[in-house]
């Protein structure tokens, strides 16, 4: 620093305004590396002081008959001085630039399509990135069906015992995962089929201790949701287990998450749940007055979170920060009893179905007007 106020006095001195602008860039950048690299310091504590302390042990004299070791050799870091850095430009653009979220009020639903799924049960649902639709249809016929953007059956894979089909989710587009749901055959395995679409075969079942039933995908991990247990997210890299504090759920629960977030149904409580992957929970929906036994999940690419009550036959959007929420259909638009929800973000549509034979499409709209979060 001090080489370069020097630099900068001589400047002032001897040089021409153009050697002095090129001059004062020139530091300019020197002073960026050299910030950037003292920061790396930082975070690698490459600047932390470190004291080394010997506590003698006196009883040294009796070595030959009583003292196993000389003593101990303490380490303990603690913060420089100097590392105290505070970046004026960071803190002036959290200052000047407040989080803008989507009004919920301002999201509405358009019909576009109901159609055949061609299952007894739907409970699972999801869109390919070919615009294709894919249903789980669960016990007794516990099978995958898909259909082509056309809403024409293409094939079905019969997922019978010791297999079932509760819940899907995209992995790839050759890829899905399918859950297994309640077992009450003891030939009956729990868990999650991993499904090849081209072959149209299980190639992986991951076994899991209990009955699964929602599911998604993050792009690493799938996340789903085991009965009376923790919400389970098992690395697709090594199918490696690991379990989210204090999100124990009793059964029929879904999940969907975006970002950093997880959200999932209770649906003997009637509540609604947003947490992070180590369990620590954002926040709680609790409105029985418009929401009752809350099923199937899913969010937008706005946070927005949309949820299916099965007994109060709607859906309903609750904001990112669970604090609003709004009914965008219901009874009227033949909503009856509904079970899965999915939200393809690539072409703005919702896909939802019943306890029926039909899914119903809709397209998502958002207006303009937006609010500051604070």
């Amino acid at each position: 620093m001090e080489h370069c106020h020097n630099e900068v006095k001589n400047m002032k001195k001897y040089a021409t305004n153009l050697q002095t602008f090129h001059g004062i860039r020139k530091i300019q950048a020197t002073v960026i590396n050299n910030e950037r690299r003292l920061q790396s310091m930082i975070e690698n504590k490459g600047l932390k002081n470190i004291n080394i302390r010997l506590e003698l042990d006196y009883n040294i004299r009796d070595i030959l008959t009583s003292v196993r070791k000389y003593g101990s050799i303490l380490i303990k870091e603690s913060p420089s001085h100097y590392t105290n850095i505070s970046s004026k430009k960071n803190q002036q653009a959290q200052i000047l630039v407040p989080k803008v979220m989507q009004s919920i009020n301002n999201i509405s639903v358009e019909f576009k399509h109901t159609f055949n799924t061609n299952c007894k049960w739907p409970t699972g649902s999801s869109i390919n990135r070919k615009g294709g639709f894919l249903f789980t249809d669960y016990d007794p016929n516990e099978k995958l069906v898909s259909l082509n953007a056309k809403f024409k059956t293409e094939y079905t894979i019969q997922l019978s015992t010791p297999y079932s089909a509760f819940d899907v989710s995209c992995l790839d587009e050759k890829t899905v995962d399918v859950t297994t749901g309640h077992s009450s055959d003891l030939k009956q395995r729990t868990g999650i089929s991993i499904i090849d679409l081209t072959k149209r075969k299980i190639i992986k079942f991951v076994d899991l201790l209990g009955d699964p039933y929602g599911i998604t995908y993050d792009g690493k991990s799938m996340i789903c949701r085991v009965k009376d247990t923790d919400l389970h997210v098992i690395s697709c890299a090594d199918y490696r287990i690991t379990t989210n504090p204090n999100t124990v759920v009793r059964c029929h629960s879904y999940v969907s998450t975006h970002a950093d977030k997880i959200l999932y149904t209770n649906p003997e409580e009637n509540k609604v749940f947003c947490c992070l992957f180590d369990g620590t929970r954002l926040w709680e929906f609790h409105d029985e007055t418009v929401l009752k036994t809350p099923q199937g999940i899913t969010v937008d690419d706005k946070e927005n979170v949309f949820v299916v009550g099965r007994s109060s036959c709607n859906v309903l959007v609750i904001s990112p920060d669970g604090k609003q929420y709004t009914q965008i259909l219901n009874k009227e638009d033949c909503i009856l009893e509904p079970f899965s929800i999915f939200c393809d973000n690539c072409r703005k549509q919702l896909l939802l179905t019943n306890q029926s034979l039909v899914a119903h499409l809709y397209d998502i709209t958002y207006s303009k007007n937006l609010f500051l979060l604070n």
